[in-house]
């Protein structure tokens, strides 16, 4: 069979070629059929996105077991996880990292599902919830300023024309709320730079955060790929996706099929990062976060990884939050000296919202201006 990791970012590949940015667009929840339990990172994505109306995903087995069967000619979609082992030595005594945590050797598992809709036999789950009502324009960011206003991160600051996360101080900056297109677009580039601030070394010691790392190497690309799904999977869950204006160039389209080409492990190790962040911002404790064993077969094919491989409210939030408005400016705090990004690479961390951001606050003074002098 095709290495797993070279089958499913050739899926994202070929998106990315017909000029779809894959987690760019809104997706369902996705959730195995007999354990009701959702798919998370890379599988939430990928399950997610797929044009069915079900939700519900089962194995070839588990369509059995339920009195059903995958119709003939219906092509599966993978779904992957990871099974840790315990390491140990010559001796067989327990190995333990440099930080007295005990060490694992992680194994990729993975295995194919079906939807709903491509079995016959088999019922659709009853709700009795009813249908989840659509947001109305008064509630739609209600949820995206509830993220915000109850993650355990750093202060945010409305300063400066670019959207950056500093390690070294923890702090972010994002531009005044004012010179973005809309709310959306402010709360998912904020979302990108809360993902990047959940791999400080106080956080989930993430490397590409806590290790200095260089412009444009590959470090700080997969850092990027993490902050930019993280940012994703905040916008769908707040339901602001569809919402949200990108412009993706060519250049932008081509440096991301270069990128994942490159390392065909990027995609599915970072959206294990991205998850674990969205939980991170969410507040989910480990106890909540659903196990990935049950996210698969009984009888998955197995594969070693490389070891270093993924698998409450402050107030500053809240300063934020209640003085948001698109159409209008807060008072900005007094003016802080400012580190230089040569002393602290992280700064360079930005997303192309924030670029063009700077654009967008420069072409409104300059409209500003105009209208002044007319």
């Amino acid at each position: 069979m095709k290495d797993i990791h070279a089958a499913i970012t050739e899926r994202f590949i070929e998106q990315l070629r017909a000029g779809c940015v894959p987690w760019q667009r809104t997706w369902q929840s996705a959730a195995n059929l007999i354990s009701g339990k959702a798919y998370r990172g890379i599988n939430a994505l990928t399950l997610g996105s797929a044009t069915f109306g079900s939700p519900y995903w089962m194995t070839f087995r588990q369509a059995h077991e339920l009195g059903g069967y995958v119709r003939k000619g219906e092509k599966s979609s993978p779904v992957i996880y990871y099974k840790f082992l315990a390491k140990r030595d010559g001796n067989g005594n327990p190995v333990f990292t440099s930080k007295g945590r005990p060490a694992y050797i992680p194994f990729i598992r993975w295995s194919n599902v079906f939807n709903l809709e491509q079995a016959e036999g088999i019922s659709s789950p009853t709700s009795t919830s009813g249908p989840t009502p659509t947001p109305t324009p008064l509630r739609r960011l209600d949820r995206a300023e509830a993220l915000v206003r109850e993650a355990k991160l750093c202060p945010v600051r409305n300063e400066g024309f670019a959207a950056t996360y500093s390690p070294t101080e923890d702090l972010i900056r994002m531009p005044a709320p004012a010179t973005f297109h809309s709310s959306e677009d402010y709360f998912h580039t904020l979302f990108h730079e809360m993902t990047h601030a959940t791999g400080h070394a106080s956080r989930l010691d993430r490397e590409g955060i806590t290790n200095v790392v260089r412009f444009g190497s590959e470090r700080y690309s997969k850092e990027e790929l993490i902050a930019e799904l993280g940012a994703a999977f905040l916008s769908n869950d707040a339901g602001i996706l569809d919402s949200v204006r990108f412009e993706n160039s060519a250049a932008y389209l081509q440096s991301w099929i270069k990128k994942l080409k490159d390392d065909p492990t990027m995609i599915v190790s970072a959206a294990s990062h991205a998850q674990r962040g969205f939980d991170w911002v969410a507040g989910r404790s480990p106890d909540e976060q659903e196990s990935l064993h049950n996210q698969a077969d009984q009888s998955p094919n197995l594969a070693p990884v490389a070891a270093g491989q993924a698998v409450g409210a402050a107030p500053h939030f809240q300063e934020t939050l209640s003085s948001f408005s698109p159409l209008a400016r807060r008072q900005e705090p007094p003016p802080q000296k400012k580190p230089s990004p040569y002393s602290d690479p992280h700064l360079l961390f930005r997303t192309a919202r924030a670029r063009t951001g700077q654009a967008r606050c420069q072409g409104a003074a300059s409209r500003r201006d105009r209208q002044r002098s007319q």
